[in-house]
């Protein structure tokens, strides 16, 4: 098979989840707190470098489709380990991420990460989007 860019792939992977969980964090905290706790929340997950996750999760997809390609496994039936190996991906990435941005607080974070259905979230996309990308 050529090798070709899947940009529809990445951007389906890293953008979609990570918006759809941060604004899932800012309603549940707009419903449950003041509008202080929200405005902290749009400052921690679009002004810090915990913006930076979508954007390491766009640049890993690269590897995880290279390591697909390797072995062969670029066909739609093959979504459901895609889907694993992006929420894996992601969530390794944002361990990395608030664990060097944030320290002692990180396990907050990692906590986030999974109750927020982030890392749910981008196994969906991921799997839909593979699915949909190599039919």
């Amino acid at each position: 098979m050529a090798k070709r860019l899947h940009l529809p792939l990445l951007l389906w992977v890293a953008v979609p989840p990570w918006l759809l969980a941060a604004l899932l964090t800012q309603g549940v905290e707009l419903l449950s707190n003041s509008l202080d706790g929200t405005i902290w929340i749009l400052d921690l997950f679009f002004l810090t470098t915990q913006a930076l996750v979508p954007l390491l999760v766009l640049i890993g997809s690269f590897g995880v489709i290279a390591a697909f390609r390797r072995r062969g496994w670029l066909r739609a039936d093959y979504w459901p380990g895609a889907g694993l190996a992006f929420a894996l991906l992601a969530l390794f990435l944002n361990m990395i991420v608030s664990a060097a941005w944030v320290g002692s607080g990180a396990p907050l974070l990692w906590t986030w990460s999974i109750f927020s259905g982030y890392v749910l979230f981008v196994f969906i996309f991921g799997g839909y989007a593979w699915r949909k990308t190599f039919r």
